[in-house]
């Protein structure tokens, strides 16, 4: 008889739960692409999804900031520094276009999706001496330079969405590196020897937000 009870009990819970999620309050399952969930996909400013090897300006939207760019800061054989424009006579400018590269072919296809790994590399004419210098990465400094290697795990980068509202712009994420079997670190920006640069920072709170606008 105790046994029976306990059975007729579960069922009445089992009931009762199934009936609590109505048509008004359904149960929502992820479609899963691998061993995870399919993650959002990433947005321009004009609504569209990021693609895999399209070209982008990453903008900082806050005033005063502006869209980042490649430069040579430092009488280097390559311009390796990757720093923001601002509203600044000195800083001024629309941007280095980017694109966003896979080390293989995913089952995402070509579009790219929030946390999930890529590399950004910078579409821009160059030497044959620096064809292979326009890939982000973190220096020992945690500056974001380029120099980066597609298919080195410590040069991955991930999109996340923000909460922010910023008037005039819609999707705004933030940017962070994920190098191999460490903390993502969000990218925020410091001046750096007189320079706005990209960097690694702690803090969750001190990331600067981006969007992405089709070059």
């Amino acid at each position: 008889n105790i046994l029976s009870f306990l059975l007729l009990s579960s069922t009445l819970s089992l009931v009762a739960f199934a009936r609590s999620f109505t048509s008004e309050n359904p149960i929502v399952l992820p479609t899963t692409c691998h061993d995870n969930l399919v993650l959002p996909e990433v947005y321009d400013q004009d609504g569209n999804p990021l693609r895999i090897g399209e070209r982008y300006i990453i903008k900082n939207p806050l005033l005063g900031a502006g869209a980042v760019y490649l430069d040579n800061i430092g009488n280097l054989q390559c311009p390796n520094a990757v720093l923001q424009h601002m509203s600044i006579p000195q800083f001024l400018g629309k941007g280095t276009p980017v694109m966003f590269v896979r080390k293989s072919e995913s089952d995402d296809g070509d579009v790219v999706r929030l946390m999930t790994a890529v590399y950004i590399k910078f579409f821009v004419k160059t030497t044959k001496l620096c064809v292979d210098e326009t890939v982000w990465k973190v220096n020992d400094e945690q500056l974001v330079v380029t120099g980066g290697n597609v298919g080195n795990e410590n040069d991955i980068f991930k999109i996340n969405k923000t909460d922010l509202v910023i008037r005039g712009m819609k999707n705004v994420y933030k940017l962070l590196h994920c190098p191999s079997h460490l903390q993502l670190e969000n990218i925020g920006s410091n001046f750096k020897n007189g320079y706005p640069r990209l960097v690694t920072v702690d803090d969750d709170k001190d990331f600067i937000p981006f969007v992405f606008i089709k070059a």
